[in-house]
């Protein structure tokens, strides 16, 4: 009688790792589809963020900030050359090919769904579409490369300061009226879908190597501390400001007013947070 066959350490490790990335990419796809059909083919949806842009001034309509001024197609060349010759210097061509798939499959799949998603005229308001932000996604599908491509040394520092500016395009996409907080939701929902098909993708055809590049236990947890309280104390004063705001108005779906235009800055900001928090626990190499 033979023993039935186990599955070693690291082909265990790998096929634990491959459902964690496939996991990944269905939420993904399934918060992208669900925030298109709630935000943007139901009139409730559309009236709540059309009120919401309808609260931008006219004469900061429109306008762009620094942070908006920074995303070029330029900066996009510029942060893929990055990412891919850091990746090669260090030796790791498996990175440079996943941090160049996940900025030119993020940033092409928010440029195609632009195009050929509908935003129907619901509420007799219609703005033009937008979903999703383009600049989010670049935004956020670059700090994922950066996550990809560093080493373990200079990783957590760069996290941070990448989802920093991350979230700061996203409050600004809403404070100028670029766009709608479901916008920088579906953003950050393609950016993760695209993270984890690349991280699938190795889990099942990259080489074992002998060198590890993971980040310390330590300083993995000192990155997530900090971008949990930075989700914490923007989220709760996006609820603030917003209940503050409609209380004020006395209405969701009227004028609203800066309390809730805030509110919503706030919360697009908190929503790249989450998404950098989870893509930071879930890319941890056990």
């Amino acid at each position: 009688m033979t023993a039935s066959p186990t599955l070693s350490a690291p082909t265990a490790v790998r096929r634990s790792g491959a459902t964690r990335w496939v996991v990944t990419s269905g939420v993904s796809f399934a918060a992208l589809v669900g925030v298109y059909f709630a935000a943007v083919l139901t009139p409730a949806g559309q009236q709540i963020e059309d009120s919401i842009l309808a609260s931008v001034e006219g004469d900061t309509l429109l306008q762009s900030g620094v942070a908006l001024d920074a995303i070029s197609p330029t900066a996009v060349l510029a942060v893929l050359a990055l990412t891919v010759g850091v990746a090669l210097i260090r030796r790791r061509p498996g990175a440079a090919i996943q941090s160049a798939v996940i900025i030119i499959g993020a940033t092409v799949t928010a440029q195609v769904l632009k195009q050929v998603v509908p935003r129907p005229d619901l509420t007799g308001e219609l703005y033009s579409n937008s979903f999703p932000s383009g600049h989010a996604t670049i935004a956020v599908a670059g700090l994922l490369a950066v996550m990809t491509a560093f080493g373990r040394h200079l990783r957590p520092l760069l996290f941070v300061i990448g989802t920093a500016f991350a979230a700061i395009v996203a409050e600004q996409t809403v404070a100028y009226g670029w766009h709608r907080c479901s916008d920088v939701v579906g953003s950050c929902a393609v950016a993760l879908l695209w993270l984890g098909i690349v991280r699938f993708a190795a889990t099942r055809w990259s080489r074992p190597t002998t060198t590890t590049d993971q980040v310390g236990v330590k300083s993995h947890a000192v990155t997530s501390s900090i971008i949990g309280l930075a989700v914490v104390v923007c989220l709760a004063t996006s609820g603030a400001v917003w209940g503050i705001g409609i209380g004020s108005d006395m209405s969701l779906t009227g004028t609203t007013g800066y309390g809730v235009l805030d509110g919503a800055r706030l919360a697009a900001a908190g929503v790249v947070l989450v998404t950098a928090w989870i893509a930071w626990k879930l890319d941890r190499r056990v």
